[in-house]
Order: C-alpha cells, then sequence, then structure tokens
C-alpha cells in the first residue's frame, strides 16, 4: 500500500514541480553518459550500482512512510489527550 501512495507522491512532483522534473532528468542523463563512458566489460558494474540505489532508496522510502505514520498516531493521542484534559 505505502508503495502505491510513494509512486502516487512522485507522479505528482512530476507534474507539479518543474525543478523535481528538471533534476530528475538530468540525473538519469548523467548516469547514462556515465555508463556509457565505461569499457563494455564494466558497463555491467554501473547497472548493479543503479539497482543497489533503487534497493536503497526503497528502504529509505519505507522507513521515512512509517516514521510519518508513527508521528501522525503520536499526534493525534496527544490531541486526543489535551482535548480530555
Amino acid at each position: 500500500m505505502f508503495h502505491i501512495h510513494l509512486e502516487g507522491m512522485y507522479r505528482e512532483l512530476l507534474d507539479t514541480d518543474p525543478t523535481y522534473k528538471m533534476l530528475l532528468q538530468e540525473s538519469d542523463q548523467y548516469f547514462h553518459q556515465l555508463r556509457n563512458a565505461l569499457p563494455e566489460d564494466q558497463q555491467g558494474s554501473a547497472f548493479q550500482y543503479e539497482d543497489t540505489q533503487f534497493s536503497l532508496q526503497a528502504i529509505t522510502e519505507r522507513a521515512i512512510y512509517l516514521q510519518g505514520f508513527k508521528d501522525a498516531l503520536y499526534l493525534s493521542n496527544e490531541l486526543r489527550s489535551s482535548s480530555t484534559a
């Protein structure tokens, strides 16, 4: 579920934030330039690096999402406690 939510956020960023879109395109362009500059027998390492970065990003996104959820629950409990006091 959180993965779908994050994909929606990325799509929204692409649609509404021109700086984000530009930086994403530049990042892809630079990665491809670097990969293509490598000798053919080392280009696989660039793909492995990219896959590792995607995995790290997925773990980070999950942790951020869960922390946001915990923070929301904490705030909700605090508001509930303060309104009953």
